[in-house]
């Protein structure tokens, strides 16, 4: 089953989600002095591999959050589409039906 644009905007919000949780570590780095910046990523290997970790989330996160906007956008248009040839758009087409998910 295709994507609805309820579901696009669901995975949107969990990758925004998981973007903010990651820049978290990113944020510590904003108020670090340069030398305090080195203690904990370059002579310290476990802070090194931390913040390589982080910032290839980071990459792959946004990489996945343009493509989700880009779906959202080609899904809107479609149903502009759809609606100003008068097409019926309540056909399951474009609405994910309620049902349990826990």
């Amino acid at each position: 089953m295709a994507d609805t644009l309820g579901s696009l905007i669901d995975k949107l919000f969990t990758a925004d989600t998981k973007m903010w949780n990651n820049q978290e570590e990113l944020y510590k780095i904003r108020k670090m002095s340069f030398e305090d910046y080195k203690k904990e990523y370059f002579f310290n290997e476990e802070g090194a591999i931390r913040l390589w970790e982080c910032l290839k989330k980071a990459c792959d996160l946004n990489v996945q959050r343009n493509q989700l906007i880009d779906e959202i956008d080609e899904k809107v248009i479609e149903i502009a589409k759809e609606a100003s040839a008068g097409k019926n758009l309540d056909n399951g087409k474009f609405l994910q039906r309620k049902h349990k998910t826990y």
